[in-house]
């Protein structure tokens, strides 16, 4: 019979009996760990009921809000507990700080507070993701030493109080804008460039505030939020383009006058330094900017100190002409005119003898021209040394001369004489002044023309009246037709050729129209 392995070798049946003995300490040991996992899980379960069921609606312990501590407390007591704590609590200042200047409002007036309620419920969330184990560390760490959890308070705000806060305290943050400005220094055109300026954007800085503190809280510096304020003048370019077209403009007077037979000649010339003193530099309100214009009382002003100057001498010079040439000149862009100087003044010395018709014979002047220029002076009782003003030339010839024409008038003759081109042209008798109203002798000029001028004085009317000189008011002498009385007489029509008028010179009806029409104003009339 065949035998089995375990027949053949019993030494083989003996390891098998050790294999099955080993698996019972394994299974053993399995059972035990499975026990303790279910008891420690047991009893994890039973601390947790135990140890966290009190804090379930309650804080966890050892959670403090600005050095309160919480632990314990439900969400509504903790809410309780902090108002009571913190209902005066001084929450500080809301810091504006735009890293040169600070500004600070107190956060009651701002309108942040305390929001105790949403305080409280971010202490009770504190631990709750990580259940009994937090618990028991916060519990354990209570007792071990103090380990305590610090809790941020949470803040509400008021948009509306800190916006009011803000708008009180925006005037000080407020910085003008600076306008461009300009002026003259001398001749010289002076300009400062505009510069903005800022404004608390109230709105901005609010919404900036309230957004920080409600994820930042309060403790913090808030830079302002500004608006830029435009300058209502910023430039200045047309304003100064403007002057400079002004100041470089040029006035040049060329003066002149004739004096005993000389001729006097001045030039000035009036460029920036003078033009700089007319200008004035004003603000425009409608359109904000400068104006630039002229002022004629500075025209008038430098006139008068050219008029003082020492090549002017005692001239005489007519400021009211030439400060409108010049200002009319200016508006025009600048050039140049030319102005008559009247002579200076001639002074006679009275001698023995003088009367004031002889001192008018001498110059060849109507008496009653010096009469008019010595008013404080008695002339019928002159006295040797006297001084008298004697009327200059040109008040009698203010025309310029008429080359080619002229006229002379003999008294002592009675005649008339007219040369053209130097060549005698008519040759008349005439009438001049009686004794008592006499024709007086000098160098004139044809001043006026009047086909019938009217003597009020005699009542006469004079036809082909020329006008030759003014013997003092409103009296002009002059030559003329017979003249005709208020009848329609003529007069002194039997007497040409001998004295008879009041003054003037008398021709014939013919030879009056004849010469009427060949004279013109400035033909030089010579009485002799």
């Amino acid at each position: 019979m065949p035998q089995t392995a375990a027949q053949t070798n019993p030494e083989h049946q003996e390891p098998r009996t050790r294999e099955k003995r080993g698996c019972t300490p394994v299974i053993v040991i399995s059972l035990l760990l499975l026990l303790l996992v279910g008891a420690g899980a047991f009893s994890a379960m039973m601390v947790e009921r135990t140890i966290l069921a009190p804090y379930e609606t309650r804080i966890y312990p050892n959670v403090y809000v600005l050095g309160e501590n919480l632990g314990g407390f439900t969400v509504e007591e903790a809410s309780h507990h902090l108002h009571d704590v913190f209902a005066s609590h001084d929450t500080g200042d809301l810091i504006l700080s735009d890293g040169d200047q600070s500004w600070r409002i107190p956060w009651s007036e701002a309108g942040m507070r305390l929001d105790v309620h949403a305080t409280a419920e971010h202490a009770f969330a504190v631990g709750r993701e990580n259940g009994w184990q937090t618990l028991i560390s916060m519990w354990l760490g209570e007792h071990a030493g103090g380990i305590r959890h610090d809790v941020s308070p949470v803040f509400s705000i008021d948009a509306q109080m800190t916006r009011r806060a803000l708008e009180k305290i925006a005037p000080d943050l407020y910085e003008p804008a600076t306008d461009a400005t300009f002026e003259l220094d001398g001749d010289q055109l002076v300009t400062t460039p505009s510069r903005p300026g800022r404004a608390l954007d109230v709105d901005a800085t609010t919404e900036k505030i309230i957004n920080t503190v409600r994820h930042l809280g309060p403790d913090y510096p808030f830079a302002p939020t500004y608006e830029t304020v435009q300058p209502r003048i910023e430039n200045v370019d047309g304003a100064r383009a403007q002057a400079e077209d002004l100041l470089n403009r040029e006035i040049r007077v060329a003066a002149h006058g004739d004096h005993e037979g000389e001729t006097f000649r001045w030039n000035w010339t009036l460029g920036r330094e003078t033009i700089a003193s007319w200008l004035r530099v004003e603000k425009t309100e409608g359109n904000p900017g400068f104006d630039v214009h002229l002022d004629p009382s500075a025209v008038e002003a430098a006139v008068a100190e050219l008029a003082a100057e020492p090549e002017a001498g005692d001239w005489g010079f007519p400021r009211e002409q030439v400060t409108e040439e010049i200002l009319e000149l200016f508006e025009a862009g600048g050039g140049e005119f030319a102005v008559e100087l009247t002579p200076p003044p001639r002074i006679y010395v009275v001698q023995s003898g003088d009367r004031l018709t002889t001192i008018a014979a001498k110059f060849g002047m109507p008496p009653g021209l010096i009469a008019e220029l010595n008013r404080d002076i008695d002339l019928n009782q002159l006295y040797v040394g006297q001084e008298l003003i004697i009327p200059p030339q040109d008040v009698l010839t203010p025309y310029e001369t008429v080359p080619n024409k002229r006229v002379v008038i003999s008294v002592p003759e009675q005649r008339l004489r007219a040369y053209e081109n130097g060549q005698l042209l008519y040759d008349w008798p005439c009438s001049t002044g009686k004794k008592d109203s006499p024709t007086y002798t000098g160098q004139f000029q044809v001043l006026s023309k009047d086909e019938m001028a009217y003597a009020s004085q005699w009542d006469l009317e004079m036809p082909h009246f020329i006008g030759v000189y003014r013997a003092g008011g409103a009296t002009i002498n002059g030559i003329h037709a017979l003249p005709f009385l208020p009848n329609g007489q003529r007069l002194w029509a039997g007497n040409l050729g001998s004295r008879a008028s009041f003054g003037c010179i008398i021709l014939g009806v013919d030879e009056a129209e004849t010469l009427f029409n060949w004279v013109e104003l400035g033909v030089p009339v010579t009485i002799e």
